[in-house]
């Protein structure tokens, strides 16, 4: 069983032609305007600062971007660079081509995306993802940045944090504001008057001042209409705006919380202007203060360059990479267990507790690199499991952590459990089946997966077939998912892949595997039966969840199993009082990169459809999507099962102390 322990977790319709899809030629679907071969001479710097995606004349633009001190780097620097960027089109119809088969062949949202409506809290508008890569084919462009903006825009706007288009030509710097912002409620109420400066890096003072326009709008109108229109990652807005906005973020080095920015305020593509202009009014002023706060820029990249060409052939090009060899004969290799690093027993126990606690009424009694267990001093039954990523370091070793934890609650007499997900985004699904089992155990064997299903075309059919029970190297051997229609076995054979079925969705036909599950093995001996004596397993009246919308993919799925099927109640906070809150995000579906599938094509000795991009990319995509039990909406799309019992608000003082937050969460559970 290698799948699940390895597996991680973002106009008019066209009918797809699912087997032997191919991308559109340059020549039939592409209007590329080719590179133009007149030379320009260099043309003084603008003394205006230039749009985004608009051509720069400065031939050596990249060069004065190379030569600036990175303490003296300005947002003009880096956007004439990018558009200094030559556009070649030969390299453009490549991109394209192959982006446009993944989301065609491979993407399983395609199709989902095209649902004209969107419940609470969802928002989201119909997304043709093919329609808008054709019609970017179709388009002139000058402008190689323009050109990838694009792409990434129409990406982006499928609001799945498991869809990304990432090119490091173009994000090779990270734009960020001395101000953090945060809407905390106040006095029961969220007005303009709630956004207020969370941190101001430059201390200058402006913690807490009030803002009351961002560019000459109303504050908190700018921050929403930014997360409706523009921030990715969710379908529901107000998940959006909590990922947008400061937060306190657990820090694995130090062991405690530290201030986090948020992504409004820390951005790694370009901004849309060369400042943002704040008014504010704070309480130790008596005049409204005016700020332009210029972005201040880091670079995060250590690779040498002194002009255009040279950028390109060493940071957007970079040196070829190995490609993996192809197994012998040509054959895929299969191991039953992942390869795992082998480590001192030091250092899979757990850590110690910083020095000095953080928090005077919450002892930490066990951390690991996912998780810390946080025993309430005032509420000596309740104890707090802060789970803040499922991707640890070593899984196995975390889950040795997780007994030990709730082994030290039990030892302290715990009774109550909050489990607080904030800000934690997913990663391993063994990892979170595990928690899950560790709190409900398993009374059957599938209490712990998901209905799925994968889109079929005639390129994954040959590699599955190469894949069926030979290899570890790709996601698609049947042998690793349940035969639904005869019981809980494994696939015997390969009609998973080769049997497809037609499906309609939103207007168009494409291919899809029945209805499937990953094949999750039971958990050892040695968790389940300590786990059985706890007071609280098994028993929802004991376990809360707290979150803030941002928890993402493995976390959604811990929060869907323990809300949905053993009714834990989830309390939810941040985002726009008085309206819907998800309680997490892109939590229907698992995550693959091109690069891996592509890996899977050159280990089986076939050729992908799909042509390797000319530049360094990370490029994500939703390969296996999943459906709430009893449900036919895939989850990813099933707003109903994405509202929480509670909802809470950000104060001034809860927004700066998760020991607060735990205390007003566990007076309101546990009355």
């Amino acid at each position: 069983m290698v799948l699940i322990r390895s597996l991680i977790l973002s106009a008019s319709v066209a009918a797809l032609a699912v087997l032997g899809n191919a991308a559109p030629t340059p020549s039939d679907s592409m209007s590329i305007e080719p590179t133009p071969t007149a030379h320009h001479e260099p043309t003084p710097t603008a003394t205006t600062e230039p749009n985004p995606g608009q051509p720069d004349t400065h031939t050596d633009a990249c060069g004065v971007l190379a030569s600036t001190n990175s303490t003296e780097l300005k947002y003009k620097h880096v956007v004439d660079c990018y558009n200094a960027i030559p556009f070649d089109s030969a390299q453009a119809a490549t991109t394209l081509s192959t982006v446009l088969t993944l989301f065609k062949d491979y993407y399983v949202f395609t199709d989902s995306a095209l649902a004209r409506t969107a419940p609470e809290p969802f928002a989201n508008a119909p997304h043709d993802i093919v329609g808008e890569l054709e019609k970017i084919g179709r388009s002139k462009y000058t402008s190689d940045y323009k050109f990838h903006n694009d792409i990434l825009t129409a990406v982006t706007r499928l609001g799945d944090g498991h869809a990304a288009y990432q090119i490091n030509c173009y994000q090779s710097f990270v734009f960020v504001q001395n101000l953090s912002l945060y809407a905390p409620v106040v006095d029961g109420e969220q007005a303009s008057a709630s956004v207020r400066v969370y941190l101001d890096a430059a201390k200058r003072g402006y913690d807490d001042c009030i803002v009351e326009t961002i560019d000459g709008e109303d504050a908190l109108s700018y921050l929403r209409n930014y997360a409706r229109d523009i921030h990715g990652v969710s379908h529901d807005p107000n998940a959006r705006l909590n990922f947008m906005l400061a937060s306190q973020t657990y820090d694995t080095a130090s062991g405690i919380f530290i201030d986090s920015p948020g992504d409004f305020s820390q951005r790694g593509t370009v901004p849309e202007g060369p400042y943002l202009d704040y008014q504010l009014k704070c309480p130790n002023k008596a005049d409204t203060v005016e700020l332009r706060e210029e972005w201040r820029v880091l670079p995060q990249i250590e690779t040498s360059y002194t002009d255009a060409a040279s950028y390109v052939a060493n940071v957007c090009v970079g040196p070829p990479e190995t490609a993996t060899p192809p197994a012998e004969g040509g054959v895929l290799r299969r191991r039953d267990e992942p390869v795992r690093r082998i480590t001192k027993r030091a250092e899979s126990e757990p850590t110690p507790p910083p020095t000095g606690p953080q928090f005077p009424s919450a002892d930490v009694l066990v951390t690991g690199n996912a998780t810390v267990f946080y025993h309430l001093k005032d509420q000596p039954n309740t104890g707090v499991l802060v789970c803040h990523t499922f991707l640890p370091s070593d899984v196995e070793a975390e889950k040795d952590v997780i007994l030990a934890g709730l082994t030290a609650f039990h030892a302290h007499n715990v009774t109550n459990i909050l489990i607080d997900f904030q800000g934690n985004t997913g990663g391993s699904i063994d990892l979170s089946a595990f928690l899950v089992q560790m709190l409900f155990p398993n009374k059957k064997p599938l209490d712990a997966a998901f209905p799925s299903d994968m889109r079929v075309s005639k390129s994954l059919q040959d590699l599955a077939k190469l894949s069926y029970n030979t290899s570890d190297y790709g996601y698609f051997n049947a042998h690793d998912f349940i035969n639904l229609s005869n019981g809980t076995t494994v696939y015997e054979n390969n009609d998973l892949f080769d049997k497809p079925i037609t499906q309609n969705r939103n207007g168009r036909n494409s291919l899809w595997t029945e209805k499937t599950t990953l094949n999750f093995p039971p958990i050892d001996s040695k968790y389940i039966t300590p786990a059985a004596s706890f007071p609280w397993t098994a028993k929802p009246e004991n376990i809360r969840i707290l979150t803030d919308g941002r928890c993402g993919s493995a976390c959604g799925m811990a929060s869907y199993f323990w809300t949905a099927l053993h009714n834990v109640a989830a309390y939810a906070i941040g985002g726009t009082h008085g309206e819907d809150l998800s309680m997490f995000s892109f939590a229907g579906a698992s995550v693959l990169k091109l690069s891996e599938l592509q890996g899977f094509f050159k280990a089986a000795n076939l050729t992908s459809p799909m042509t390797d991009l000319p530049y360094k990319n990370t490029i994500t995509f939703s390969w296996l999507e999943m459906y709430g039990h009893g449900r036919e909406i895939p989850l990813e799309y099933d707003a109903e099962l994405y509202r929480p019992k509670h909802r809470l608000g950000f104060t001034p003082e809860n927004a700066r102390s998760r020991e607060v937050l735990w205390k007003e969460v566990v007076a309101a559970a546990w009355k």
